[in-house]
């Protein structure tokens, strides 16, 4: 009895898996949207070493499932094509522990420029449109993110479980790399240096995501105040977006590094629960520098710390807690209080994270707080002389030279900034910007009053 209900159940799955096929590939954006269904048998032979990802895709799918969706996952479990966006559609859901109905966008990625010279692709942009991986690529294939995560976790744990088997003269198979640290930032405060110094530390070991889209869309997807969702739900997105940038097919590379949009700091909540051991920090820098980079704009009103005003919960709640209307606020001060909730952010998560999150303070220096103490000490990442060399070449020059080399100079600007700043610029700086500058700046957990552990 217990044969012929299994007997059933694959009949059932195998019929189930052609009927959604047949129903779910449609058109979205010029582009096709792939549900896979797996379907299990378990049948291998355990005396003959195997090619894991031909045996892996036998075991997985039925014999008539389509051939080229077939070949669409055996790209996703091979980690030859890399996750560059998650998109929620009008049927996404997200529950505390599980969601449904997110398409994941999947394009092969070339990373050989960007650890050639980071510079000259500094953000994950600029990777993605170097690997013609750019909006509207024929390149990119859409599938439902839930079950291309489960089926490239069941992959990895079939590999883990028969590597005995696995035969010698198999092509690169995946690793999932060791996330080593993040970083999180004001914004125009050293963040794409900090990057860039993640990948010439070490460009043959080390993937670095500049800025990519999938972590920033989990960790915004319930909104700034958690009122669309629970951290519990944007946690468990988070997890398998990660899982799945982390994977590799390159076999010398072992670390990973993420450097996350400004606006992520709001909800590093989401981060912080998802990986709760991995250490991460948070870039800022004076008021009034800060501020003069951001408003650096033809028009304040177009710039980014102001754009956000009729949008952000956050922004709405800081003016209501002052003495002023929300109406009567200038572009500059509108400024000020963007970059005060993502520093308040932060200053209450570095407290609140005891040692695991550091407060690094931009200064001309910053380089050397990398090579000397966040990365040894924080990161436990080795530093040694060579990469030592690449690192101090590239701080050199301007981090978002992008090939521009006879621009490519690095000139400190600080005091420059505060010499031109208006009255305005410094008078929202004092009053609403420098009060979490300054919590930042007396942390216990500030890179200047933090040892540290020594790296092992």
């Amino acid at each position: 009895m217990k044969e012929n209900r299994g007997l059933a159940r694959r009949q059932q799955l195998r019929q189930r898996l052609l009927i959604a096929f047949a129903s779910s590939v449609s058109f979205f954006l010029g582009s096709h949207v792939y549900r896979i269904l797996p379907y299990y048998e378990t049948n291998v032979d355990l005396h003959v070493r195997l090619d894991p990802l031909d045996e892996f895709m036998r075991d997985a799918f039925s014999p008539n499932f389509d051939p080229f969706l077939r070949g669409v996952m055996g790209k996703i479990l091979s980690a030859s094509t890399n996750l560059i966006n998650i998109d929620f559609g009008s049927h996404a859901s997200l529950r505390d522990h599980s969601y449904s109905g997110i398409v994941a966008e999947f394009c092969p990625l070339n990373f050989t420029a960007q650890k050639e010279s980071p510079i000259d692709f500094p953000m994950f942009g600029d990777v993605a449109e170097n690997s013609h991986c750019g909006k509207g690529s024929k390149n990119i294939i859409r599938v439902d993110l839930k079950e291309a995560v489960q089926l490239a976790r069941d992959f990895d744990e079939y590999i883990a479980k028969n590597g005995d088997r696995i035969s010698s003269n198999v092509g690169n198979l995946p690793t999932v790399l060791d996330l080593k640290g993040v970083v999180f930032h004001e914004s125009r405060c050293g963040s794409t240096l900090a990057a860039n110094s993640m990948m010439a530390l070490n460009p043959e070991k080390h993937r670095v995501y500049s800025e990519s889209g999938p972590p920033e869309s989990a960790m915004k997807v319930c909104g700034e105040g958690y009122s669309k969702c629970s951290v519990e739900a944007a946690a468990s997105l988070m997890k398998d977006v990660i899982y799945m940038m982390s994977r590799s097919n390159d076999p010398k590379e072992e670390r990973l590094f993420f450097k996350f949009q400004s606006i992520t700091s709001r909800t590093m909540g989401t981060f912080r629960m998802a990986f709760p051991t991995t250490p991460w920090i948070f870039l800022y820098r004076d008021p009034v520098e800060v501020m003069m980079s951001q408003l650096d704009v033809p028009r304040l009103s177009k710039a980014n710390c102001v754009k956000s005003k009729n949008s952000s919960p956050m922004v709405r709640a800081f003016i209501d807690k002052t003495d002023y209307n929300f109406d009567d606020f200038l572009d500059e001060e509108f400024c000020a209080v963007h970059l005060a909730t993502l520093c308040e952010s932060a200053y209450r998560n570095i407290e609140d994270a005891d040692g695991l999150g550091l407060a690094v303070g931009y200064s001309p220096n910053l380089v050397h707080d990398f090579l000397d103490t966040i990365f040894p000490k924080h990161f436990h990442t080795l530093v040694d002389k060579a990469g030592k060399d690449r690192v101090l070449k590239i701080s050199g020059t301007y981090s978002k030279n992008r090939g521009r080399h006879e621009e490519g100079d690095f000139k400190p600007d600080s005091e420059e900034k505060v010499r031109n700043a208006s009255e305005e610029i410094k008078d929202a700086a004092k009053f609403f910007l420098e009060p979490s500058y300054k919590k930042l700046e007396e942390s216990e957990h500030n890179i200047d009053t933090s040892s540290g552990d020594d790296e092992e």
